[in-house]
């Protein structure tokens, strides 16, 4: 049985036109085979069917369809749209491995076409040309949130920290910049202290902290602003302070401070 089914596998899976879902399905065939040592009959089956369509498919595709795909590959590539380059070859393989797109990849594929005309186009290059510095100064506070709170938008975030020209989508910075959590880092990081240097605080009762801060003290403040709020709590602007009778400073968030009895 190996010797029968093991070239078919491997014939499906070093063929390109097999993508997602159906890739992942014949590999958890071959994992199953490789375990068992065999397949069950609907297992074959399934597994034969598909080769008999791969072997029955089409060389190409409708040409006008395919210059639509293409030409949609293009415009979202120049656009840095990372998901509809991923999308569009997937329904181009789709085509080409003898399966018809579904009513949903169409619906789909007329939004990413959508996203991707002459009008958006001219959208985001007015979107481009009045990104503000105040915008970018907010991109950057979110950034940095994020990097300090994975997974969400690390890659994107590494970029803004990285790249002083980059300028996101509209829809990416609505996302990632205007949502409940960033727009209170932002609030935050733009409040106006509490607390300035020379004044002296003490924790509340209440102050989450770590191991190594003092629960009881006056403490000096030497700096607002110490690092960037990484918490969409409250009162999170941090601030390196210096307990009495201590040499090493301590950041606290502001929420945890309160104004010292004299």
């Amino acid at each position: 049985m190996a010797r029968r089914l093991q070239p078919i596998f491997d014939s499906i899976l070093a063929d390109a036109r097999i993508t997602g879902s159906e890739r992942s399905f014949v590999e958890s065939l071959q994992s199953h085979f490789r375990a068992r040592k065999s397949l069950s009959a609907g297992r074959r089956r399934c597994l034969r069917d598909i080769e008999e369509r791969l072997k029955a498919a089409p060389v190409t595709i409708d040409s006008a369809l395919d210059s639509r795909l293409t030409g949609l590959l293009s415009r979202a590539t120049k656009a840095e749209d990372r998901w509809a380059m991923d999308f569009i070859p997937s329904l181009k393989g789709q085509l080409l491995a003898g399966r018809d797109l579904s009513p949903r990849q169409m619906e789909i594929l007329a939004k990413v076409e959508s996203r991707h005309s002459d009008e958006a186009k001219a959208v985001r290059d007015n979107w481009a040309s009045s990104f503000t510095s105040e915008m970018r100064e907010n991109m950057e506070i979110a950034a940095r949130y994020y990097l300090a709170n994975p997974p969400y938008f690390g890659e994107v975030a590494k970029k803004i920290l990285e790249d002083d020209a980059f300028v996101p989508s509209k829809r990416l910075y609505t996302k990632m910049v205007q949502n409940k959590f960033s727009t209170k880092v932002i609030e935050s990081t733009r409040s106006k202290p509490k607390f300035n240097p020379g004044s002296h605080v003490a924790l509340r009762a209440n102050a989450n902290v770590g191991w190594n801060i003092p629960r009881t003290g006056t403490a000096v403040v030497l700096k607002a602003d110490a690092s960037p709020v990484i918490s969409p709590a409250r009162g999170s602007k941090i601030y390196s302070v210096l307990f009495f009778g201590k040499t090493e400073t301590v950041h606290i968030e502001e929420r945890w401070l309160k104004k010292a009895k004299r």
